[in-house]
């Protein structure tokens, strides 16, 4: 049986990994851009034993940074992580305390205060 307190913890870990990911993705596929630009240059050196082309040090660091981008949606799709990180989050909500009922439901004139209809004899 979950509680509102993991339902919340849930949804947010849900959201940060997603906005992770999606920049995660996006960081891949400039990499990846970047290494096909870069491996179509003309003035590269053949690589040695007659085929592909030598590895530079814009190819190393581009080989080097999609590594880690890979390692990383790798590390967040393990799944332990997300219980782990759900742990962290339902911690981080009690510390800056649970919010009652009320503000779970959300709206209502009682939880906004009176607001300009209310102001000066306003109508409601």
């Amino acid at each position: 049986m979950t509680t509102e307190l993991d339902r919340i913890a849930e949804k947010k870990v849900n959201r940060k990994t997603d906005e992770i990911k999606k920049k995660l993705e996006i960081k891949q596929h400039n990499i990846k851009a970047a290494a096909k630009a870069h491996s179509a240059d003309p003035d590269r050196e053949p690589g040695w034993f007659g085929y592909g082309k030598k590895p530079t040090e814009k190819s190393k660091s581009l080989n080097k940074e999609g590594k880690k981008v890979r390692s990383t949606l790798e590390f967040i799709d393990r799944p332990g992580v997300q219980s782990i990180m759900k742990e962290v989050e339902k911690k981080k909500i009690i510390e800056k305390g649970y919010p009652s009922k009320a503000k779970l439901a959300g709206g209502g004139i009682a939880l906004r205060g009176l607001g300009r209809a209310f102001n000066k004899g306003g109508k409601v």
